[in-house]
């Protein structure tokens, strides 16, 4: 068990030191309009691809707009969140989406992550710069494990239990900068 504290420390030490960089820029540097395809897909394959657009454009101070439109351009397509700068220098944000519903974000090396659970499904979703693209994806799943394993001692190290939980959905879409194709 002492093995597993000390290497999730370290892991957290390091993490910290480059978020650090990533944050001086961010996310003045993503601002703009970006569009693309969202591809939905599951195990079976893609099961729906629809045009997205990000809005990403600076309000105050520490705050952006950062609005995503799904399908065609539409008041009732459009979903109006705010990036909010909590903690620049540790990598934290936060969006909120205007309606009591707040999700932290946490920028490391260059990747936003944000990771919540809404009505018994698990999500993880990033927003990452590529080559001048981005890249926008949610992952998500039951909250239920599909498994527990160890919670065991094993040659006298005591060995955690560990859960894993199902990958169902994929969403993904590939945004290219308005002005840029």
């Amino acid at each position: 068990m002492k093995n597993y504290t000390l290497l999730i420390c370290l892991l957290i030490n390091c993490a910290s030191l480059f978020s650090q960089q990533d944050s001086l820029s961010f996310p003045g540097n993503w601002a703009g309009e970006w569009t693309g395809d969202l591809v939905i897909s599951t195990s079976a394959g893609e099961v729906q691809r629809l045009p997205m657009i990000l809005r990403i454009l600076p309000q105050e101070e520490d705050r952006y707009s950062f609005t995503i439109v799904y399908g065609e351009d539409t008041p009732e397509n459009t979903r109006p969140y705010f990036l909010e700068t909590i903690d620049a220098e540790k990598g934290h944000y936060v969006t909120d989406e205007e309606n009591s519903i707040l999700l932290d974000d946490y920028l490391i090396n260059g990747k936003l992550y944000s990771r919540f659970e809404v009505m018994g499904n698990l999500l993880l979703s990033t927003l990452e710069e590529q080559e001048g693209q981005l890249i926008y994806e949610i992952i998500s799943g039951p909250l239920a494990p599909v498994r527990t394993t160890g919670d065991t001692i094993l040659e006298g190290e005591e060995i955690p239990p560990v859960n894993s939980y199902q990958v169902k959905v994929q969403q993904r879409a590939v945004l290219v900068r308005k002005g840029k194709e």
